[in-house]
Order: C-alpha cells, then structure tokens, then sequence
C-alpha cells in the first residue's frame, strides 16, 4: 500500500512540474512512476511529451513504440505522438507504416488519415530524397483523387492543414500538383459544392478587400499595410478581412486606426466558415486579394469560393495556385521572365514597379564603423526550411575559397531543424563545418542591424528573400541572388532592378555567386553599403509611383 501511495505521489509531482515547464523534473518522477507501473497510460503519455518538450526524440520514440506494443484501447494519443516526431524528423517511410497501421486499427480519424496520406516534408536531406518523396507525393495524390471511398470532412469542424505551402521549398514548377490538389480539396469537402454561386451589383466606388491571417506584426502586413493606407479613398472603398485567429499587435492597430480613419471596415471574421463566407459575399465587394493563399488553413477553403466579382491573389506567398476561382496573380515586369504565363494558373497583371508600398524601418541603431564585424562574415537570414540540398554547394564552395570564412544562419524556432541542417552540411564538408555559426532568433531592430554590420547577405536558391531583404537595405548591405525562372526566387533581382543598380551581384551560376560572395566579403563595404542605402531610400521605400500603378491596374479589371 506504501508503494502505491508513492507511486502515485511521484506521478502527481511529474504532472505539476509538467504544468510548470519544468520538464527535467517531470522526467524524473515520471520515470519513477514507471519502475512500479511500467504500464501506465498516463505516465507513457506525459513522460513521452517531456522529452519531446526537451528535444530527446530518440528517448520519446522508445517510450510511444512500447506504449503502442501494449495495444491498449486509449493509445491514439500514442500514434499521434509518434506521428508527430516522425514529421518533425521528416521520416518518411517510418511516418507512412505508421499512418498505415494505425489506419487499420482505427486509430485515426479522417482528417488525421488524410494529413497522414498527404505528409510532405518541410527540410529535405538531398535532391534524390525531393524526387523520391514528390513522386511517392504526386502518386498519392492521384491515388485519393480516384479513390471512391475518400474520406469527407465537414466544413464546420477543424480544417485539413493544406501541404501546398511545404511544396514550394523543393524547387519544383508546382502548377499541375496544384491543380490536382485543388480537385482533391474539392472532393474532400462536398459542402463547397453546396454554398453555390452569388450575384453581385454594380458599386459607384471600387469596392475592394484585403483579406489574410497576418495582418498583424508579420511579414505579410509589412508587404501590403502601404496599399490598405493610400489607395485614393475617392476611388475606392477599402475592406479589411482578418482571420479569426489573427493576433492583434502592432501593425494590426496600425491598420485598424488608418481604416476606421477613412471610413474603411476592418472586419474580424467569424469562427464558423459558413458565416466567413456570408460576411464577405454581403460586402458586395469590386475586387478581393489574397497576399498569401497556401499559407493559411484557417483563410485557403474560402478561395475555392466565388466571394467578390474578381479575385486576386499576390507574391506574399509567390506561387500560383491552381485554382480557377483566382482570377489573377498581381505580380510586377521587374519579377518575371520571358513565357511567365506558362507558370501560373491565373492571369498575370504586371505593375511596373513591385507591388508594394514598402515603409522604411524606423531603427534606432546607429551603424557606425566601429560597429561592423571583421570581414569575411557571410549572413543568411533566411528561414532553414528555406535551405534546399542545392545550396549546400555555394556554403561548401564559400568555405573552401575563403579559409577565414565564417557562416551564420539564425537558429530555427524547433532546435531540431537547425540540428538537421547542420547534419545535411557536415555530410559533404566535414573539414569546414566548424565555420558553419547559428546565431539566436533576434528583435526586429536587432535584425537589421546585424545585417547592417555583416559584409554579405546570402540568398538561398529556388525561394529567396522578399521583406529581409528590404529591411537590409536599411543599411544597403549587397545580397548575392542566383534567380529562377521561378518568381519566388526572383524578389531579390526585382528589387535591385527598382533600385536601378545597374551591377548588381545577379548570378546564374553557382560558381559566379560564390566568387562574388567572396569578393564582397573581403573588401571595405562601406562606399558601396552607402550607395545601396542612398537608392533604396530614393526607389525602393514608401514609392508613391506604386499606388498610382496599382489603381490604374485595379480599375482596368473592374472597368
């Protein structure tokens, strides 16, 4: 009875160092909890969820396998567990037995068998791991598409997580599997098919929306907040459409005070998706533009939908979609090459200039000389999921050319990405991988700065820089960018073409990138540092030319 009682005690203490973050400690009586029932359900699920907590998949994997071996009745969680390590540590084969196990024991519900069925990894090991996955992909796909018995989801319930937005790391043309998958969605979700069709009235002004899940302090609303602000009020009539789950921060009252200023509406949209779609359609609404269809779940079934006369979306997220209820895709001559029509589903409306009103920074940091670091410092301030295998090749070559090069990435939000990274590189340049640095996730205004002290910005291939590289421009360090056909890895040539930078380190080889990276980062920067910033400031931040632009393109759609 003694035994039992301290088992149970110990159990308890486990959990209320668990609620308290603490989960070493937890660890520690969880394990105890275990030497007297080592078939706990409980005690394997919390224990399980410390060492995930702590980053130890290897300890959390032992423990969810012999919870699953026990087959008992309440082990879902187990599987899902599982499921979550083996995504995170992009295991592919092991996440797919498991997903099929567990789909044989009823184990999964329908909305976890398909995001099962439909797993694409965020970071790849190599260039045969993309083909190998996206043909395994792209076969599943068509395997749903043709499968009768394909699992129905119910629009009101939690949405099905979309993997368009992982599909755009892997360098490939995503047009068709777009396609393909929007026919999936459409087949998954049978009450699309009944919302039906909406009829929409002639407006005296343009009646236009904006709608996304980040007009907060995100990326996307520092992209787009200028457009909301300065489209001529006596032409248009602005909505602004938030996602329920957008968090408010400060750009978000920014926006919410320069709409209500104007008479605009800025608009929190219900929870139910029903009720998201009869408040749109009820706007009567000119023109409706996405900035970033495939990077939301909670916004991305609402653009299978007729909600306005004509549809936009944009280059928040640069990839067409697919979907033949978007009618256009504002992008910019600046962007695109020769045949870029062939790259999207939508039709193509080129600005002029980029289609953004971009504010510059407001930085307290003062960049002296005294503050830059040594030379040789390459910075890549990109997100790791952004690191496809091809780049491997430019660091391995960057190390090797300048003995006295040192590297820098900012760590991922999950330490196991940036881990995974480091792997992929010690791989095929173990001799130098002592040079390969990641910094902590920085502030804002400490971002920029640190940009402004390095010699050189790296940009990745196949999914470049958009916002990094404005806010650098601050301080006007060179970004070296080897562009695609593709438009998600053109921003960074586009941006210097606004600037008219006439040489800038534009590359199509890797080769010639490196050289430059090299070059740039073994010289004094600072007259060069000046010119970028003198141009940028001149072309590139707060252009009233864009606005006028993008009415004259917004009125020739209506009119």
């Amino acid at each position: 009875m003694e035994k039992l009682e301290q088992t149970k005690k110990n159990f308890e203490e486990g959990i209320k160092f668990f609620q308290k973050k603490d989960f070493k400690k937890a660890q520690f009586y969880f394990e105890k909890t275990l030497e007297v029932a080592p078939n706990s359900s409980p005690t394997l699920e919390n224990l399980s969820k410390s060492y995930l907590e702590t980053g130890d998949y290897d300890k959390a994997e032992k423990i969810l396998k012999y919870f699953i071996s026990l087959n008992k009745e309440n082990d879902q969680i187990a599987y899902k567990l599982l499921y979550d390590i083996y995504s995170t540590l992009n295991k592919y084969d092991e996440l797919k037995n498991l997903t099929k196990t567990a789909i044989n024991k009823n184990k999964f519900d329908n909305e976890f068998q398909l995001k099962s069925s439909l797993f694409y990894p965020s970071f790849f090991n190599s260039l045969e791991e993309i083909d190998e996955i996206r043909k395994k992909f792209t076969d599943e796909v068509e395997k749903l598409i043709q499968n009768e018995k394909v699992p129905n989801l119910d629009l009101s319930e939690k949405l099905f997580q979309p993997p368009n937005f992982k599909l755009s790391y892997d360098g490939y043309d995503n047009l068709e599997i777009n396609k393909k998958l929007i026919k999936l969605y459409k087949k998954i979700y049978p009450g699309l098919e009944s919302i039906g069709e909406y009829s929409f009235s002639k407006n005296e002004k343009i009646k236009i929306g904006f709608i996304s899940e980040f007009f907060s302090d995100h990326t996307i609303a520092k992209l787009f907040k200028g457009i909301i602000y300065k489209l001529n009020k006596e032409n248009f009539e602005v909505y602004v459409f938030h996602s329920n789950k957008t968090l408010p921060g400060k750009i978000f009252n920014e926006i919410n005070e320069s709409v209500v200023s104007y008479n605009y509406e800025n608009i929190i949209l219900p929870k139910d998706f029903h009720e998201k779609v009869k408040t749109i359609r009820n706007k009567n609404l000119d023109l409706l533009l996405y900035p970033d269809i495939h990077m939301s779940t909670n916004l991305y079934y609402l653009t299978l939908l007729r909600l306005a006369k004509f549809q936009i979306t944009s280059w928040g997220h640069p990839e067409t979609t697919g979907n033949n209820k978007i009618d256009f895709f504002l992008s910019s001559k600046l962007l695109e090459t020769d045949g870029y029509q062939n790259n999207f589903s939508e039709k193509v409306l080129l600005s002029n200039y980029l289609p953004m009103y971009f504010y510059k920074p407001k930085i307290t940091f003062a960049l002296k000389k005294e503050d830059m670091l040594s030379r040789n410092i390459y910075f890549c301030p990109q997100s790791l999921f952004k690191m496809h295998p091809s780049f491997d090749e430019a660091i391995k070559k960057i190390l090797h050319k300048d003995k006295k090069a040192q590297i820098f990435f900012i760590k991922d939000r999950k330490e196991i990405l940036s881990k995974m990274f480091f792997k992929r590189l010690n791989k095929i340049m173990s001799e130098n991988v002592d040079r390969i640095n990641f910094i902590d996730r920085l502030t804002p205004e400490e971002f920029v700065h640190y940009c402004g002290k390095v010699s050189v910005l790296l940009d990745p291939f196949w999914f470049g820089a958009g916002n990094t590289f404005h806010e650098s421009m601050l301080y006007g360090t060179p970004t070296v960018t080897m562009p695609t056909k593709y438009l998600k890895s053109r921003v960074v040539a586009g941006a210097y073409k606004q600037m008219q930078i006439d040489d800038a380190p534009i590359f199509n080889n890797i080769d010639d990138y490196v050289d430059k990276c090299v070059e740039l980062a073994n010289q004094d920067n600072l007259d060069l540092k000046m010119y970028y910033k003198e141009q940028a400031e001149k072309n590139l931040f707060e252009n009233s030319n864009v606005i006028d632009d993008l009415e004259k393109i917004f009125k020739s759609i209506v009119n």
